[in-house]
This record gives structure tokens, C-alpha cells and sequence, in this order.
């Protein structure tokens, strides 16, 4: 009840177990930068009816960030993330520097199916900022997981690192991190490679979808895209999709074809997916569908700009057995921060819908 009692849910995180249940996490606050606390839901009919199980930790709360899940070949699940000390609860993002609290990278565990954490640990890093990994990290064929993302800024508004992207990587399951390569290189120094999605296609390639944020000039670019052939120790220069999309995801789909979700927040806002042929690392749109757009114009040009005005985000695919395709995102609706869910399917002998 919105009018009631204030509880939205955001960013949510979705991840298929061995057992074929479907795990959700995401947290839940009273408002967009409020403190929240992370949630577990889980579902036993491929997403039709999900239980609430309850909170992700019982002593243990974020401060304002989240923690995605990837379920490892053997079974075991990994959540990692960050969250900020809120020293100040009413303040989150610095309204004159557009910069962030100090904050921490963290990684959890879990060898139950999600039903039990293990308490975060803190991450490593050789930076002085924390690095936006708002995704989940991805198990390469090599086993090594890596996780990416674009240092914060800190709250004075400076960026000690420069706006670039990082790759977390960790050859021991999660138990440390290095955070050295880099993967994204701001041309004029103004970018920052926000919202990072990454996935390996079976030729080895690791693929990095990048929400581009000129902080400078308060614009957003199109999204490109970086290519590694080498576990992501070395990376391609960006590539221009030409799609006007701002946080978004991407899957194999297969043979060259990857299978892309995009927020268009400017212009001809909605939810859209496309059909890319990646052959020869060359972006092709083969087919476009906007699959939700109950949502209005916003102007996203800094990370003050967040709060206020962000009204859906953080869209993710996931593959299911029956050949259907788990579309999910957050968004306001009826004036209550909601996790929704689209169901689609891709032909790609006629790459429609």
C-alpha cells in the first residue's frame, strides 16, 4: 500500500540455480537514497509466483548500494556489490559536487541455494574510491570471475583514478580481488563508463555493455561496447552500438548473435531489446522491440541527478529451460519503486520477436 507505507524495491539481481529454482535478490528502502536492507525472493515455477523469504542478512544493512548473485559451475552462489557508511542518513549524494560518502566493495557467499549468506567481506582495493559494480560478476571458461565498473566519485566530486573502468578479477573463487587491468579509457577524460554488463560468448570473447555519462558536459552518450580475446587481460577500444540507451544488459544467444536490453530515458523512452549480430566484433541491430515503456522523458546528466530522477533502471536477461527469456528491471509505478518481469522469446530464423 504506496499511499501507506513508504517500501520500494530497486536494482534486482536474478540468477538460475542448479536445483532450476530461480533466486532474486534486491534491496528495499523507504526511498531512492534511503538506507536500505537486501531481500531474498524465490520462485519454483520459472518466475510465475515468487516467495518473500525475508532479509539477505539479519545484522548486517548496506547503507545505500546492492549485491548481485552468479551461480559457479559447482553449484555454489556469489554475491557481490558495495555499499556506502551513511554517516549522515539524509544525504547520500553531495548536492553541490555531485559526489558519494565513502564506501566499500563487498563480496558474500552462499553453498545453500541462497538460503544462507556468508556476513560481507570487504574488498581489496588499490584505489581510493570505490568501483561502481552494480552487476554481477561472470565465471570465465578459464574459471577466473571478474567484475567491472568506473570509480565513484569521491564526496568532493574529484576522481583520483580517472574516469576509466576496472576489471575485478579473482582466480580463487572470490576470496581475493585484483583490480589492476583496465578496460575502458575515457577519451577526453569526461566519460565515466557507468552500469557495466559483461558476458563471455563461447569463442572466448568477453563482451562489456557501458552506459557512457559525459559528467562534464552533463550528457549521455550512446552505449558502447569493449571486446577482450584474452580473459579480459587486454581490451578493444570502445565501440558505438549507435543505440541511445543508458543503463542496459546483454546475453549469448547464439552463433554470433548476442541479445541486448536497453533504458532509452531520452526521446523514445521505454524498455527495448535487440537482436545483434556480433560477428567479427561488429555491431549489427538485426531486430528492435520495445517491450515496456509506461514511463516519461528523464534527464539523467550527473549522479545528483539520480534520486530525482530516475524512474526505471538496471534491466537484466535471464535464459530459461523452456526456451523463454526472463526480462526483469525496477521501476516507479503508482509512486512505488516495483521489480517487474517480461517474458520473451527470440526466432532467430526470422530474428522477430
Amino acid at each position: 500500500i504506496p499511499n501507506l507505507v513508504s517500501r520500494h524495491a530497486y536494482f534486482p539481481g536474478l540468477a538460475k540455480l542448479h536445483s532450476g529454482d530461480l533466486l532474486a535478490l534486491f534491496p528495499i528502502g523507504e526511498a531512492f537514497e534511503s538506507a536500505m536492507t537486501m531481500f531474498v525472493s524465490r520462485s519454483h515455477d520459472k518466475g510465475q509466483t515468487w516467495t518473500l523469504e525475508g532479509t539477505m542478512y539479519k545484522d548486517f544493512k548496506l547503507g545505500t548500494g546492492s549485491l548481485k548473485t552468479t551461480v559457479l559451475r559447482d553449484g555454489g552462489l556469489i554475491a557481490l556489490g558495495y555499499g556506502f557508511y551513511r554517516d549522515n542518513p539524509e544525504v547520500l549524494v553531495n548536492p553541490e559536487t555531485g559526489g558519494l560518502p565513502k564506501g566499500v566493495n563487498l563480496v558474500s557467499f552462499s553453498s545453500d541455494e541462497g538460503r544462507t549468506w556468508s556476513r560481507p567481506e570487504v574488498i581489496s582495493l588499490s584505489h581510493p574510491e570505490i568501483l561502481e559494480t552494480s552487476g554481477p560478476c561472470i565465471e570465465l571458461k578459464n574459471s577466473d570471475l571478474i567484475a567491472t565498473g568506473p570509480p565513484f566519485l569521491m564526496w568532493d566530486g574529484t576522481v583520483p583514478s580517472g574516469r576509466q573502468g576496472f576489471v575485478l578479477r579473482s582466480r580463487d573463487k572470490g576470496k581475493t580481488w585484483d583490480d589492476k587491468t583496465i578496460f575502458y579509457k575515457s577519451p577526453n577524460g569526461n566519460i565515466s563508463p557507468y552500469e557495466t554488463r559483461s558476458c563471455e560468448m563461447p569463442d572466448g570473447r568477453i563482451v562489456i555493455m557501458i552506459w557512457c555519462l559525459d559528467e562534464v558536459a552533463g550528457k549521455n552518450l550512446t552505449n558502447h561496447v569493449v571486446v577482450s580475446h584474452d580473459n579480459g587481460f587486454t581490451w578493444s577500444d570502445p565501440i558505438d552500438t549507435g543505440v541511445p540507451g543508458q543503463a542496459s544488459n546483454l546475453m549469448y544467444l547464439g552463433k554470433d548473435m548476442l541479445l541486448t536490453i536497453h533504458c532509452y530515458r531520452e526521446g523514445n523512452v521505454g524498455l527495448y531489446v535487440h537482436v545483434i549480430d556480433f560477428a567479427n566484433d561488429k555491431w549489427h541491430v538485426m531486430a528492435r522491440e520495445k517491450i515496456w515503456g509506461n514511463v516519461s522523458s528523464q534527464q539523467i546528466g550527473s549522479l545528483a541527478d539520480m534520486g530525482k530522477g530516475l524512474k526505471f533502471g538496471q534491466p537484466s536477461l535471464l535464459q530459461l529451460d523452456n526456451g523463454e527469456i526472463l526480462a526483469t528491471h525496477w521501476a516507479i509505478e503508482d509512486g512505488q519503486g516495483r521489480i517487474l518481469m517480461h517474458r520473451i522469446r527470440v526466432n532467430l530464423d526470422t530474428r522477430r520477436k
